[in-house]
């Protein structure tokens, strides 16, 4: 409101009210003479103040200012008194100035005052946030483009899904809002897997992970998932965000690399079950033809007439003897040549699978003239392990060293079975002069072998350093020793996760 009949006494007496004020003011009378100043005014400009002029103060906007003056002072009834608008940019200050007319008692003009408000602070608030509103906007503009994204509350109640979820998925926005993400399960992972996703996420941590997906159509596809929990004051999870990127092709490219492995591995075990095919033949020969002269000597007395009872009875631990030996070979011809890829680990003595596999290659050893040592402190030794995945890897090993030594004059093979704590460690040992070094980087590719071409995959070592992998071991060449030194360690008990929790909202059932 304009300030009415105010004497021009009282105008200057408002000039001490100008020091307690905060805000930027200038009093100037009809004269556009500068009368008085507060404090701040000083702060804005660099002029004394008995320097300081109108035209400092309005800069640009000093005519329309004198237009809106000079319509002021004409207008008898004073009903355009104050005027608003004057902005001005001062020392990388944005200061906008309100006009303010004053009258004398007899309503004649006698001044004007200015206050200035300083917007620079609210200007730069202004400015950030939407500098930050653009910045999120652009970042969920690249989001939807790129991912799934589907916002659910602690329930794990979907409350938003993008365009790009309903596009993958095949649902329209309808049928998912509201719902759980039991919409798109596909019943592909277990229960378990689903409990340690929710205790996970239900502690206010983010989760990562694979997830295999049906679409409305029943298609299935997979998405590499992102679930982040926004927690409240007291830290519990108020809603969850999930990120997810379509991975299918990926996936269907790994499933049809795994089938392949798969074929090299079982090819791979066929050969080397072929390269033991005559020294099985052989080693199955020698106590079956034994059970067989038991029993032609058996025949031949029943046919005279006369048995030996107590001969025979004598006997009978020596034919069970061979029986247990056959039986032996053919269990562990079979374990060799089936897939235990996908088997449950299990406890086994490493030094008894050792001494299984060697009975298995004895035929070569022997056909090669080479000998077969073992040694174990600890015979009593368990390992968590796929049993026939640890027999291929071992038979590889025993095959592989009697074909790099049988032109040498000392053949010989050793195999130790270490207790290294929390690992089991084997050290494959041959009467070979060790690797050379060209060599080392490569022997363990798929498809490398030094043999002669037909004599080999060159998937042997590759698949028992896959198998050393899959059992969270290592493996490499013992650069020290004098011969040929292969080492593997696994450790003695698998770091399954087996978390279980009491609910699951991402599964959904």
């Amino acid at each position: 409101m304009p300030l009415t009949h105010t004497s021009f006494t009282e105008l200057l007496a408002l000039k001490s009210i100008l020091a307690l004020t905060e805000q930027p003011i200038l009093l100037f009378d009809s004269k556009e003479n500068l009368l008085g100043t507060s404090s701040q005014v000083l702060c804005l400009f660099p002029s004394a103040e008995s320097e300081l002029s109108l035209a400092d103060v309005l800069g640009s906007s000093l005519n329309d200012f004198r237009q809106w003056l000079t319509v002021v002072q004409a207008n008898a009834d004073r009903t355009i008194v104050e005027f608003e608008g004057y902005n001005v940019e001062r020392e990388n200050r944005h200061i906008s100035w309100r006009a303010q007319a004053v009258f004398g008692k007899t309503d004649n003009f006698i001044g004007f005052c200015l206050v200035g408000t300083d917007y620079t602070h609210m200007d730069k608030l202004e400015f950030d946030l939407k500098k930050s509103v653009r910045l999120a906007e652009d970042q969920k503009m690249a989001l939807d483009e790129s991912s799934i994204v589907a916002i659910t509350d602690q329930r794990g109640v979907i409350q938003y899904v993008n365009d790009t979820f309903c596009r993958v998925s095949g649902y329209e926005r309808s049928d998912l809002i509201g719902k759980t993400h039991s919409v798109v399960k596909s019943s592909y992972h277990t229960p378990e897997f689903f409990h340690h996703l929710w205790r996970t996420i239900g502690q206010g941590k983010v989760w990562k992970g694979e997830i295999k997906n049906r679409t409305k159509l029943g298609e299935i596809y997979w998405v590499d998932t992102t679930i982040v929990p926004f927690v409240n004051e007291s830290g519990k999870p108020y809603q969850y965000v999930a990120i997810r990127n379509d991975i299918t092709e990926k996936k269907m490219m790994q499933e049809k690399l795994e089938k392949e492995q798969i074929r090299a591995v079982h090819a791979e075990r066929m050969q080397g079950l072929g390269k033991l095919a005559a020294g099985i033949a052989h080693e199955l020969g020698n106590p079956a033809a034994s059970i067989n002269a038991w029993l032609d000597v058996i025949e031949a007395q029943r046919e005279r007439g006369h048995l030996d009872v107590e001969f025979f009875a004598r006997m009978i631990p020596k034919v069970r003897k061979d029986a247990a030996r056959i039986r032996d070979i053919i269990r562990g011809m079979l374990a060799y040549a089936r897939d235990g890829s996908r088997d449950p680990f299990q406890l086994e003595n490493p030094l008894l699978l050792v001494n299984q596999m060697i009975e298995n290659c004895n035929y070569k050893l022997r056909a090669f003239n080479v000998t077969i040592e073992v040694s174990a402190l600890n015979p009593y030794l368990s390992l968590e392990c796929r049993s026939t995945e640890i027999a291929q890897m071992l038979v590889n090993f025993i095959l592989n060293a009697c074909d790099a030594i049988q032109s040498f004059d000392e053949k010989w093979i050793k195999i130790a079975v270490l207790d290294k704590r929390e690992n089991i460690e084997f050290r494959i040992i041959d009467s070979g002069f060790g690797i050379p070094e060209d060599l080392l980087e490569s022997i363990f590719n798929p498809f490398f072998t030094t043999k002669p071409v037909g004599m080999g995959t060159g998937l042997g070592l590759s698949i028992a350093k896959s198998i050393v992998d899959n059992h969270q071991g290592t493996i490499s060449i013992d650069r020290a020793c004098l011969n040929t030194c292969f080492v593997i360690s696994l450790p003695k008990r698998q770091n399954l996760d087996q978390a279980d929790a009491n609910h699951d909202v991402f599964d959904t059932k």
